[in-house]
């Protein structure tokens, strides 16, 4: 037979095993990771010529979390409409810049230009924002890809109120600068050569009997040769034998058309059609962020009040569940020494099995408490953001446009 104060022990082990159990937190607390960014800008005017024309695609909206908590209030739609206003953001910081000629925004799918940025989005909740951000040229040359990541506060909103930007301005700013960074790398002959692959395939999109002679494509084999010659490459720079190779192009041009050429002539038409077409379509996109501008900023602020409430009822119930803890084990512990001192005849045996039952009774009790008022809370939180999720699925509908004789949304 187990003496009292060996199974009062193993009572309050077991409590202190369930008490312990209880602990839980919703919402991980996220570290800060915020710098502010200063745009790069160039120390003296760029020559036309070398003004590359940008086209940011649409960012692929990604997958939302599978965790139910972590999905809470967020949805397809408000993706959706992430997926341009991230690269509107990305567009105004690089114009501003002054380090490119034109930016658009275009979506996916859109006819290649003169350098083309893809995105997608990793994680945006409004408290961290994560982004993975790829660069090319028209040579087929990739500049990098690279993934960005910010975590903001409440605080980071108020500065930014204050300052009337973007929460997340200063990750666009260094995304701006790290494509201009690499641009700095091109010669004068790159650039202008970047412009002339460009024309030639997108003639090669509508008269390809033609401007298929001026212009070559690698082959996959070929390409796959390439990047094993990179990675020699890499490997003897790494042990110091020869500088860093050049990255070689997948277009290349063999020869350069005639200016007077009837049909170049006429492409050049279409091509300048081409570009009233997408200005047309970064206007529409600048107009959706704007429109869905304050109401997206505010329903990402009050999402990250409600998950910071949420964390703070999951503290406020460990806190109380360790204080419970700790009053079961007192009292365990205080009703073992009572029956240790009662020795082989344990008289006390009776009184310190009441003080352990009563210490463990108001342990079990505080920390039920704790966690049903707790619990109560957050599911009224947990549908606050839901309610907030929805309220914005909203402001995001989508707005349909008529471009010369097609539907796009």
């Amino acid at each position: 037979m187990i003496p009292i104060f060996r199974r009062i022990r193993i009572v309050s082990v077991a409590v202190l095993a369930t008490a312990l159990g209880a602990c839980t937190t919703t919402y991980e607390t996220r570290e800060l990771s915020h710098k502010e960014t200063t745009l790069d800008r160039p120390a003296s005017s760029i020559k036309d010529s070398e003004l590359l024309s940008v086209r940011i695609e649409t960012f692929n909206p990604g997958k939302l979390p599978e965790d139910p908590n972590m999905a809470k209030g967020l949805s397809p739609e408000i993706r959706n409409a992430e997926s341009y206003y991230f690269p509107v953001q990305l567009k105004n910081a690089m114009q501003r810049s002054g380090h490119w000629g034109p930016v658009r925004v275009v979506p996916k799918g859109t006819r290649e230009g003169e350098v083309i940025i893809n995105g997608q989005i990793l994680e945006s909740d409004g408290e961290i924002l994560k982004l993975e951000i790829s660069v090319k040229d028209a040579r087929g040359i990739k500049w990098f890809t690279k993934k960005y990541e910010s975590v903001v506060d409440e605080d980071v909103y108020r500065r930014a109120e204050q300052k009337n930007i973007d929460v997340f301005q200063y990750p666009y700013n260094e995304i701006a600068n790290d494509i201009a960074k690499y641009k700095k790398k091109l010669t004068a002959g790159d650039s202008s050569t970047i412009r002339q692959v460009s024309e030639l395939r997108f003639g090669a999109d509508f008269a390809p009997d033609v401007f298929n002679s001026y212009i070559s494509k690698a082959s996959t084999k070929e390409t796959a040769a390439d990047k094993n010659d990179a990675l020699h490459q890499v490997i003897s720079f790494l042990h110091g034998s020869q500088t860093e190779a050049r990255p070689k192009p997948v277009y290349t041009i063999m020869r350069l058309p005639s200016k007077q050429d009837p049909i170049v002539r006429r492409v050049n038409r279409i091509r300048v059609r081409e570009e009233f077409l997408i200005d047309t379509l970064d206007q529409q996109y600048d107009g959706l962020a704007r429109n869905i501008s304050d109401a997206y900023t505010q329903w990402r602020r009050s999402r990250l009040k409600e998950i910071n409430a949420i964390r703070e009822s999951d503290n406020l119930k460990n806190k109380q569940q360790g204080e419970a803890i700790a009053i079961g084990i007192i009292g365990a512990l205080a009703g073992a020494a009572i029956a240790s001192a009662g020795g082989q005849n344990c008289y006390s045996c009776g009184t310190a099995g009441a003080v352990a039952g009563a210490a463990i009774a108001i342990a079990v009790q505080k920390a039920s408490q704790a966690s049903s008022q707790a619990e109560a809370d957050m599911e009224l939180r947990k549908i606050a953001l839901e309610e907030l999720g929805q309220s914005m699925v909203t402001d995001v509908k989508p707005i349909v446009i008529e471009v010369e004789g097609q539907t796009v949304e």
